[in-house]
């Protein structure tokens, strides 16, 4: 990968475990940051649950986590990466991208924990990390995305977004270092684009 670094969650969870390991320098609780919307109450109400486990999705979450790492130049930032799909019907879609406020994100503990993280009217773009050079689509324009390709976008939570107290580790697991998917953080993603009437949900652990 050119530019920073990603962890996927998953299997195996020793790679959460590692990037838990390397945020240790930046664990101090997060600032409050300029005010957002947020779609709850920090510790409150958990995740609910967003399709079900194994069945074709148009939208999934492909890793979650801090980039900036290991250069450690600067303030890490939390980011969810998508990809996004016809879907089991295979209808083309149509995104103009950037899609500017189109996007709601939620992280919950593990556990059935509260909100740790949140935001409504965020903007998803297009990741160009996530492609051979050369071969991302346009970051401002028109994607069509047809048959099995798909479409790789981005999207950052903002300081803001992350409740008081809450550090960049507790975004990740309510264990750091634990082997057990329970404990891992619940990244919940809406993405309703009024100009293509597209609305995609999706949520870390369902594929």
């Amino acid at each position: 990968m050119s530019r920073g670094t990603w962890w996927r969650i998953g299997v195996p969870l020793a790679a959460a475990a590692l990037l838990v390991a390397q945020l240790a320098w930046g664990n101090g609780p997060r600032r409050e940051a300029a005010a957002v919307s947020r779609p709850g109450e920090c510790g409150k109400g958990a995740a609910r649950q967003v399709g079900e486990p194994g069945v074709s999705r148009d939208m999934v979450i492909g890793s979650y986590g801090a980039d900036n790492l290991p250069r450690m130049k600067g303030r890490p930032t939390f980011k969810v990466r998508l990809t996004v799909s016809p879907g089991p019907d295979r209808r083309p879609l149509t995104l103009r991208t950037p899609l500017a406020g189109a996007v709601t994100v939620q992280v919950h503990a593990g556990r059935g924990g509260g909100l740790l993280a949140g935001a409504r009217g965020l903007t998803a773009r297009i990741d160009e990390e996530m492609y051979e050079a050369g071969q991302a689509p346009p970051a401002t324009g028109t994607v069509r995305v047809t048959g099995d390709d798909s479409v790789r976008l981005v999207v950052e939570l903002p300081d803001g977004a992350i409740c008081p107290g809450v550090t960049m580790a507790d975004l990740i697991s309510m264990r750091p270092g634990g082997n057990d998917a329970a404990d891992l953080t619940v990244v919940t993603v809406v993405l309703a684009d009024r100009a293509s009437g597209l609305r995609m949900e999706a949520q870390s652990g369902v594929v």
